[in-house]
């Protein structure tokens, strides 16, 4: 199991700290860092320089994430794009989501889902075909109609072949219980995120979400917020779980992101090379 981080974290950290991006992602590796989880996005922006780093340091590429407007368009095949990338790459999953239903379109709710679900099909046999696991998550956003346990379970339901990628700190939207989530998801899963979350913001720039009931909740490093992400890491040793973990600090301050990222990795490390699974307090 290795340990990998978003670049576009480390992107807005090493910016906000005025490091050079490269320096910031070595710092990492030397903390423990092993991969790159990197947007689709990124990549096409500067494929090239994410690359050249990739091989300086070597690191690897864990897999990459796009966003797209399925239900709006289910035959849009963009899809193609993101799992050549993958292969071409040499990352072994990529992420998908796949649109979002806002306020103004619940009427037309099951008829967008289908939508998402028939371009998911094909995406993920295609995926199939280039072996690279096509996957969704359980988004943070209640416009998403996969971000409960039951929603994202539909859709690995029914896309043929899609796999999970596990995000241990989105079940809050609907408070629901991430462990609960894990045991029903655990064998499709092809990678995890591991976000953390607090009730209250650690700095005044922490950036909050807000839950189906109103409540907020906050970025944590990896382990020092109230979700069992210590409990789950040890559940994936006790399955010999081949895939990697990430960790994640979307929303967290820019100025400690590097910080926390670095803190997060050794955080992880430790749990995952303790032999009684106790890690770091």
């Amino acid at each position: 199991m290795k340990i990998a981080a978003f670049y576009e974290n480390i992107v807005e950290g090493a910016r906000a700290n005025h490091i050079p991006l490269q320096e910031a992602v070595a710092g990492l590796k030397q903390q423990g860092m092993d991969l790159l989880y990197v947007s689709l996005l990124s990549l096409k922006e500067d494929e090239k320089r994410i690359v050249s780093m990739l091989e300086d340091l070597d690191l690897g590429q864990e897999g990459i994430y796009g966003f797209y407007d399925f239900g709006n368009s289910p035959e849009d095949e963009s899809w193609k794009e993101l799992i050549d990338l993958a292969k071409r790459l040499e990352a072994a999953n990529v992420l998908i989501v796949p649109g979002m239903i806002p306020e103004e379109k619940q009427a037309q709710r099951d008829f967008l889902i289908r939508n998402m679900k028939k371009a998911l099909t094909r995406a993920a046999a295609y995926g199939k075909e280039c072996g690279i696991a096509v996957s969704m998550e359980d988004f943070d956003g209640l416009e998403a109609p996969y971000c409960t346990i039951a929603g994202l379970e539909e859709f690995l339901r029914d896309v043929p072949g899609l796999a999970c990628s596990f995000d241990t700190g989105n079940f809050v939207m609907y408070q629901e219980d991430e462990l609960e989530a894990f045991r029903r998801f655990r064998d499709q899963i092809c990678t995890v995120h591991l976000k953390d979350r607090r009730r209250e913001a650690e700095y005044p720039d922490d950036r909050s979400k807000a839950c189906a009931d109103g409540s907020l909740v906050f970025p944590a490093e990896t382990g020092k917020g109230y979700i069992r992400i210590k409990e789950i890491l040890n559940l994936l040793k006790e399955q010999d779980y081949s895939g990697n973990v990430i960790v994640e600090l979307f929303d967290y301050s820019p100025k400690h992101l590097l910080e926390g990222i670095g803190e997060s990795v050794r955080w992880v490390a430790g749990v995952l090379n303790s032999e009684n699974g106790q890690g770091q307090s």
